[in-house]
């Protein structure tokens, strides 16, 4: 052609703008140039070899991976100290076991909310210059939790009233899901799509906090249930009734009857074993470790205001707008406006199979961290009230313990594993070792070595479920702020709820029941695992990848070719793929698409 032809299409006004210079070749040279731009803009995926360094992904953003893991690990130490703790609170608010089960209760629920809190305030981080949402706030919100934790761990040695206990909880509650949720959502949004070894290792940071908690706990307990001293209990003592003989009676005739004796409250007996343990100890120590890893997101937020530190090596995506197929929600809403509010919230998600996928792996996490907690908070319960030939009652710690260490071991194992298995074979290995290890403890629940076997396998199993199913999902969809917050609400949720609806089979059923309930919810995640799966990969996202294995990583990336030399990441802020299609390519008939770009033909 004789001249250059500069063409762009304006977002904004969602029309084709065009400017000829020098001479043009009349129509038909004009329809040649439409068909020749159609041509040059389609885009034609391809795969390069190109594998993934995780250990430099690793290296160049170490302050924030450790960071976040630390982070994760003091919310790890929050959930594992109340358990082994409840019966030395219980003395020092004069409390019964009755009123010590709310402490378990108002600090999941405050967890719950504190998760959707800090979902609603990470949505609305203000973005940089370069229109990516700034992580400073977020990680400010982080120190607060932070300090919030620490500052509750002090202040719980001086609870001296169940009141006092369930306050202090609950601002601890709400500092524990603002550090649950904003680790997650920092950890998806700094590696997106290879975030998933990075995500095991954050979670193997919550089973090393939830197994460091009660070991450092147990040194200093007392470990004496105060509920008979507070509210009195009664005693039976078996008398015997000696009937006097008769005329003609050889013998007498001895009968034995039972005398009940109500014993009356013993306040004084209560205040002794309030001095004798040595709880508050193990509470200024894990004050003092929680205040070191707020200390830690000071240092990266001092990094980041005063010496311009920011994520290396890393191609950042506003996963807000990623999602090829969907238009950016818009951010002006009215604050009376309660309809606009639910269609921004409604339009976050983005298209249907984003909501579908979305749900399925809400459902999912709801039953593995329902599981987990379950499981974790009653198997010292199991213990104590199976009356299982050979398992004495303090056994019901050791289990425990070797729940949490074998969950910590797992999370360990799952992070170089996430690095070379593909999060779906993990995920299928997972719930079906863990339904194994539940249906063998039920079926032989007489036995002893059986007992220890069951619970170090379901540790180990269920450990990585819960982040491998958010790696799973990340590969189906674009996870943005709020189906962050979603997931980490529907996950507190279970871990909320489950407990409960145990703890009343227990009572009333008996403690088998809890093993039921735990194989039971192992078997409906088998059936819901495979719903994502046969969903998730009819996803766009997934079929533009196209993976090779099922079980293993693809070293392959998908580059589309035409897009980088015609589109600058950097001045894109939105743009949707142009689909192929036999009909007329009517230019002014595009404008409803949200594309922002310009090309040069010669």
């Amino acid at each position: 052609m004789a001249g250059t032809r500069t063409e762009s299409f304006n977002s904004t006004s969602g029309m084709m703008e065009s400017e000829n210079v020098g001479n043009s070749s009349g129509g038909g040279g004009g329809e040649m140039k439409v068909a020749e731009w159609i041509e040059h803009t389609t885009i034609h995926p391809r795969e390069v070899d190109d594998k993934v360094s995780f250990c430099k992904l690793f290296k160049d953003n170490f302050i924030y991976v450790m960071t976040y893991c630390c982070s994760f690990g003091s919310f790890g130490v929050c959930v594992g100290f109340l358990g082994p703790t409840v019966f030395d609170l219980g003395c020092q608010t004069s409390s019964d076991q009755k009123q010590m089960n709310w402490v378990f209760f108002v600090q999941l629920i405050m967890t719950l909310v504190g998760s959707i809190s800090a979902g609603c305030l990470a949505q609305s981080v203000p973005t940089t210059e370069s229109d990516q949402p700034s992580s400073l706030p977020n990680h400010l919100m982080m120190l607060g939790s932070g300090i919030g934790v620490s500052l509750a761990m002090f202040v719980i040695p001086a609870c001296n009233s169940l009141g006092t206990l369930l306050f202090v909880l609950m601002i601890m509650g709400w500092c524990m899901g603002c550090l649950d949720c904003l680790a997650n959502l920092r950890m998806i949004l700094l590696f997106g799509k290879h975030v998933s070894p990075f995500l095991q290792a954050m979670h193997c940071f919550y089973g090393l906090g939830a197994f460091v908690s009660p070991m450092i706990a147990s040194a200093f307990l007392l470990n004496k249930d105060c509920s008979p001293f507070i509210d009195g209990f009664t005693i039976e003592t078996p008398v015997e009734l000696h009937k006097p003989t008769t005329e003609g009676s050889s013998s007498s005739t001895d009968n034995t009857s039972h005398v009940t004796l109500h014993i009356a409250p013993q306040p004084q007996r209560v205040f002794r074993y309030r001095h004798m343990s040595r709880v508050p100890m193990a509470f200024y120590i894990l004050g003092a470790l929680q205040l070191s890893i707020a200390l830690l997101v000071a240092y990266v937020v001092f990094l980041e205001k005063f010496r311009g530190l920011k994520p290396k090596g890393l191609t950042f995506e506003t996963h807000e707008f990623h999602h090829p197929h969907v238009s950016p929600p818009s951010k002006k809403f009215s604050v009376d406006d309660i309809k606009g509010r639910l269609r921004d919230f409604i339009g976050s998600f983005g298209p249907r199979e984003t909501i579908l996928v979305t749900s399925f792996t809400c459902g999912s996490l709801f039953l593995f961290d329902g599981l987990q907690s379950s499981f974790a908070n009653y198997i010292y319960t199991y213990a104590h009230d199976s009356h299982l030939e050979g398992l004495q009652k303090y056994e019901g710690a050791v289990l425990d313990a070797c729940f949490w260490g074998l969950f910590a071991l797992g999370r360990l194992i799952a992070v170089p594993v996430a690095s070379r298995l593909s999060a779906a074979f993990m995920l299928m290995v997972n719930i079906t070792g863990c339904s194994i290890a539940l249906l063998l403890t039920l079926i032989f629940r007489w036995s002893h070595v059986m007992i220890y076997l069951g619970t170090c396998g379901v540790g180990i199993f269920v450990s990585s479920m819960s982040p491998t199913v958010m790696s799973m999902c990340e590969q189906y969809i674009d996870i943005n702020h709020t189906i962050t917050t979603c997931l980490v609400v529907v996950a507190a949720l279970g871990e909320a709820l489950c407990p409960i609806i145990v703890g009343n089979l227990v009572v009333n059923v008996g403690p088998t029941s809890f093993l039921a309930f735990c194989l039971s919810f192992s078997l409906i995640s088998i059936i819901l695992y495979w719903v994502l799966l046969l969903y998730g990969r009819q996803t766009p996202k997934y079929k533009a990848s196209k993976p090779d294995s099922f079980i293993w990583l693809s070293g392959k990336q998908l580059v589309l070719e035409g897009e980088s030399t015609l589109i600058k990441p950097n001045s894109v802020k939105y743009y949707s793929r142009m689909e192929d299609s036999d009909s007329n390519p009517d230019l002014a008939n595009g404008a409803n698409h949200s594309r922002t770009f310009s090309i040069e033909e010669k």
